[in-house]
């Protein structure tokens, strides 16, 4: 991964979007294709960004990653300032207090407040000691002392809350953020995207396929963004990254989901809404170019595959997944390695299918 990927990988990580709100995240990925040159296809009205590459009148195959993150949301300010809230996505709330969060208002900027709690002296001899605090008793401290020092910032029933989200390198080749879920997907997407456009202006064009990349949103509150993406596009082909739990640190057990390591290449995801011909030319592609990946058996439905699958007339569907540790706190943990293991598998994959379906059109 080159300086240039690393810093819109950070942006990405960086930019705000909780589910409904990711314009924000959205502005930074339609920014990196419009200055490489890659076609703007649509914005919908419910966010959902796409891009195209390829031959205008080939056959549709989509690429797509969630741009949504977990957060929170304005629920209610009580008259000593103090600021209540929901949860926007699935957060666990074992990882909520003790936090640093950042409430996006509509008028005056952002506001840094903490979640708190009683000190443990307190509750070290009362039954509260071990006790997970539900959502509903939590609270968020601005520094204001009353309600009309909260409304006077501009804070308001309904504003969005993110959690403080710093990216940490870890190592040399592993970072640590709140926001990997999905945002990774989203910078794999674009990156595929870009070298698809690099062969364009070297006069090595697709001939059969046009690819779109779609920044997809809502998937944390339904996968929503997906199913109008792909009603739109109506793909025959698609593959949808997301990500997959890491099992190499003892967190989670190899028995239930597969021995699935950091750093080893990205995941092939083997169930039943994941197409099995796609399956098999993803393994032979990245056999013959020596390509590092990995495979895990999941569900049906549990990503935007099965979305997109329902959504579109008659697609053929894949699942690709970036291992990751602590999946839904805001320490999430990828490897950069395995990222450019799925930039290139879906590179070569897509041009081992063009050129399939283009010699079998001579036939």
């Amino acid at each position: 991964m080159t300086g240039k990927q690393k810093n819109f990988l950070f942006d990405l990580l960086n930019a705000s979007s909780p589910s409904g709100y990711e314009t924000e995240a959205c502005k930074v990925f339609r920014e990196e294709l419009i200055t490489n040159d890659v076609k703007n296809e649509f914005i919908d009205n419910i966010g959902n960004c796409a891009f195209s590459v390829g031959n205008d009148n080939g056959i549709p195959f989509m690429i797509s990653g969630h741009i949504d993150e977990i957060a929170l949301q304005v629920q209610y300010i009580d008259d000593k300032g103090f600021i209540r809230f929901i949860k926007d996505g699935g957060v666990d709330p074992k990882t909520v207090i003790g936090r640093k969060v950042v409430i996006h208002t509509a008028k005056n900027g952002d506001y840094v407040g903490v979640i708190g709690k009683a000190p443990i002296h307190i509750e070290f001899h009362t039954k509260e000691k071990d006790k997970v605090t539900e959502i509903k008793d939590l609270k968020i401290d601005v520094g204001a002392d009353c309600l009309e020092d909260v409304l006077s910032m501009g804070i308001n029933v309904g504003d969005s809350i993110t959690f403080l989200n710093l990216v940490h390198f870890l190592g040399m080749n592993r970072v640590a953020c709140g926001s990997i879920d999905d945002k990774v997907g989203v910078y794999i997407t674009a990156e595929v995207l870009k070298r698809l456009q690099a062969d364009e202006k070297d006069n090595h064009p697709l001939k059969m396929l046009k690819v779109y990349g779609v920044a997809c949103t809502q998937e944390e509150i339904g996968g929503h963004g997906a199913t109008l993406a792909a009603k739109r596009i109506n793909p025959r082909y698609s593959i949808d990254y997301d990500v997959t739990f890491a099992t190499d640190d003892g967190c989670v057990k190899k028995e239930e989901w597969g021995d699935i390591k950091l750093g080893k290449g990205g995941c092939i995801a083997f169930g039943p809404d994941k197409n099995s011909s796609m399956i098999d030319l993803m393994r032979n592609v990245c056999t013959n170019a020596g390509i590092p990946y990995q495979t895990f058996a999941v569900g049906a439905g549990m990503t935007n595959t099965l979305k997109i699958k329902l959504a579109a007339d008659n697609c053929e569907t894949m699942l690709l997944s970036i291992p990751e540790r602590n999946m839904h706190t805001q320490v999430e943990v990828c490897d950069l390695r395995d990222l450019d293991s799925m930039v290139d598998m879906t590179y070569e994959f897509i041009k081992t299918l063009d050129n399939k379906l283009y010699n079998d059109s001579l036939y």
